[in-house]
């Protein structure tokens, strides 16, 4: 595989997450049974399918694409909970899922930066989680650019992210690998032409992509 530049998306690539920790934090404010389950009353604005990109939480759609403010997230949020929750608890509950960057996805990015590749972000995120991942991820200043989509108002896989980020870097996305873990934004991604990796559990991307 022949590349000048790498698009990565963010969770479920770069940064390793796992929502059921944030459903279980969610369910001990409202007093249920610790199944990993939500009550309805919260399911219905974070659930697992809308944590990990899904759409299908109004709330976290409105969130990531920065439609609504932090303090408005969050006390939506804390109108579900029981009395005497704080907002510290919910700001916790929603970082639990974020795990970080692993060793050997630290070391791809060094090999990728020594061998002259050009780092690029396409990140569905909001504002907390990019508070979270500039403050624990230091790695990412390799990146020639951070496109985040409560910055740029816009998610994957709308079509104008990737015409956002090819209008503003000038990189060809013949010359360039999109690394992604949501099939939907894979194939956005292959209309304009970027070579595209689906990110699996298993990590296969690193492999393909190691110069």
């Amino acid at each position: 595989m022949k590349y000048s530049n790498v698009l990565f998306d963010l969770g479920g690539v770069l940064i390793d997450v796992d929502v059921r920790r944030s459903l279980l934090s969610f369910a001990k404010m409202v007093q249920v049974p610790q199944t990993g389950n939500v009550p309805n009353s919260l399911s219905e604005m974070v659930n697992a399918e809308g944590l990990l990109g899904g759409h299908s939480s109004e709330l976290i759609d409105q969130y990531q694409v920065g439609t609504i403010s932090t303090d408005y997230f969050i006390d939506a949020l804390l109108s579900q909970c029981r009395p005497g929750t704080t907002k510290q608890q919910i700001i916790d509950a929603w970082y639990a899922m974020l795990i970080g960057i692993q060793p050997e996805k630290k070391e791809v990015l060094k090999q990728l930066i020594a061998a002259g590749k050009n780092i690029y972000v396409l990140s569905n995120i909001n504002e907390l989680h990019v508070d979270w991942t500039l403050a624990h991820c230091p790695e990412l200043q390799v990146a020639k650019r951070l496109f985040f989509s409560n910055e740029i108002h816009l998610s994957k896989p709308d079509p104008r992210c990737y015409e956002l980020v090819l209008n503003e870097t000038g990189i060809d996305p013949q010359d360039t690998v999109y690394i992604d873990d949501l099939l939907p934004n894979i194939e956005a991604g292959r209309q304009f032409g970027f070579q595209c990796i689906q990110a699996m559990p298993d990590n296969n991307w690193i492999k393909q992509i190691l110069p």
